[in-house]
């Protein structure tokens, strides 16, 4: 009896074997070939290490699920165990995706149609830098007492890095095959980009201010979901995050040891044109965010009906930029506030003559420190060439609805505006200084399709 596959099948599994016992050859066409993959890459440009391209792609795990077989289901519960399952394929020098360990992924027979599904990066890149919480692997799918299979296998409670240079990007790809079709000819695995990407940065010509940025926040980025890999009826095939709503957060970036300090001044000629808008990512690169199941409104600074509520919070969308304001042509501070005034949250960096981050430290008392406890062998005295400058968080409001897959270009325009005083800060939404609204502009790019992709390649033989 022919089955449906009608629910939604994802495939993060951490067990290295391939299959859960020796397939069986059942057919003259395909018997004992070696399951095969070609993959394909919408282009990006690469910005970042954790980008994934056509280029940097050289392997990719796979878990197949065989709802012919049915000694993969449990005849009691129904429940149906994937043919092989996380298997690590891996680049050869000619572009074939090949099966790596001791077993050989090959086609049970000719017949069976196998369905396929793959991602990247490795479990434990995804997992290793979200402070030991790991995401649950879910595998529900079954056979119900009339013969129908569903395969429902998601990732629950995905998770992006709140520290936006250690987020990585996130590719799946849904195929699928029978030994007759694709015994010699392999798969084709077509990847789509399943997080979406924010890239900002900033250009000024203020007539009265210059300034340096050391840092980038983005607040209430879903940070959170439930992923399904794509469906298995020839309508949806696409990819869905779920149980977003409700979990926001902010990711940042503070600049860190050998980063470059982004100054913008009308006096310096720098940065001074939308043309001439530089990066304010540091060396983190894009955010790689969670899709959002609808737009989040942009917060409304001191509108906001939250913002007499201690501790402050808001359920808004805003970015936060690390400032440091200095009057034009001279080096007089004017935010952060002479005196900390506001006991705002303050971080100090010592930055170097040629504009770069020596390292972080931290202001105790009068000494500066580099750990945040009071110790003698952590006191830092800055030399000849060293400053320490202080930086604040300055925010503007931002709405947006992000979709997998697309980058969101974002320029900041700081000629006529600071900032609000950040979410975080003990005056959230009031205008730094005199002047609060930043007006800046958005492009979406569409990841487009890989050049010097060729689909005819050799299968080769067991």
């Amino acid at each position: 009896m022919k089955k449906n596959i009608y629910a939604v099948l994802a495939v993060l599994l951490a067990l290295s074997s391939c299959s859960q016992e020796s397939p069986t050859s059942a057919g003259p066409e395909g018997e004992g070939s070696r399951i095969y993959f070609r993959s394909y890459l919408p282009t990006v440009t690469q910005t970042r290490a954790g980008v994934i391209t056509k280029e940097n792609l050289n392997e990719c795990h796979v878990t197949s699920f065989n709802p012919d077989d049915n000694k993969l289901i449990d005849p009691e519960t129904g429940e149906m165990t994937p043919y092989f399952i996380n298997q690590r394929f891996e680049k050869d020098g000619e572009g074939h995706f090949l099966p790596q360990g001791e077993e050989s992924c090959i086609w049970p027979d000719s017949r069976s149609r196998l369905h396929f599904f793959a991602y990247s990066p490795s479990v434990g890149s995804m997992q290793e830098t979200i402070d030991g919480k790991k995401f649950n692997i879910v595998n529900n799918s079954k056979q119900t007492e009339d013969g129908t299979c569903i395969l429902d296998y998601r990732i629950e409670s995905f998770k992006v890095a709140p520290d936006i240079s250690d987020q990585v990007d996130f590719i799946t790809a849904y195929s699928h095959g029978t030994g007759k079709d694709n015994g010699d000819s392999g798969i084709d695995l077509n990847f789509s980009h399943q997080l979406a990407r924010i890239e900002i940065s900033a250009w000024g010509a203020n007539d009265k201010y210059d300034f340096e940025i050391a840092g980038v926040r983005i607040g209430n980025a879903v940070t959170e979901g439930d992923f399904y890999f794509s469906s298995l009826t020839p309508s949806s095939g696409v990819a869905s995050w779920i149980n977003t709503e409700y979990n926001l957060s902010p990711i940042e970036h503070i600049f860190t040891d050998g980063e470059s300090i982004v100054f913008i001044s009308k006096d310096n000629a720098l940065h001074t044109t939308e043309a001439e808008a530089a990066s304010i990512m540091g060396s983190a690169g894009p955010a790689m965010v969670i899709p959002m199941p609808e737009k989040i409104e942009a917060w409304e600074g001191k509108g906001d009906p939250k913002t007499q509520q201690h501790p402050y919070s808001t359920d808004k969308l805003y970015f936060s930029v690390l400032l440091r304001v200095t009057n034009r042509g001279e080096n007089t501070v004017v935010y952060p506030y002479p005196n900390d005034r506001d006991n705002m949250k303050t971080i100090h960096l010592a930055v170097g003559e040629d504009g770069k981050v020596i390292k972080r430290v931290y202001l105790i008392g009068e000494e500066y420190y580099t750990s945040n406890h009071e110790n003698e062998g952590s006191k830092y005295i800055p030399n000849e060439t060293e400053e320490v400058h202080s930086y604040c968080w300055a925010a503007l409001p931002v709405g947006a609805k992000w979709d997998a897959g697309k980058i969101y270009t974002y320029k900041l325009n700081y000629t006529n505006g600071i900032g609000w005083h950040d979410p975080d800060d003990p005056n959230p939404g009031e205008p730094i200084i005199e002047r609060g609204k930043i007006p800046f502009e958005v492009n979406v790019e569409d990841w487009v399709a890989a050049e010097d992709y060729n689909p005819n390649l050799e299968v080769p033989k067991r």
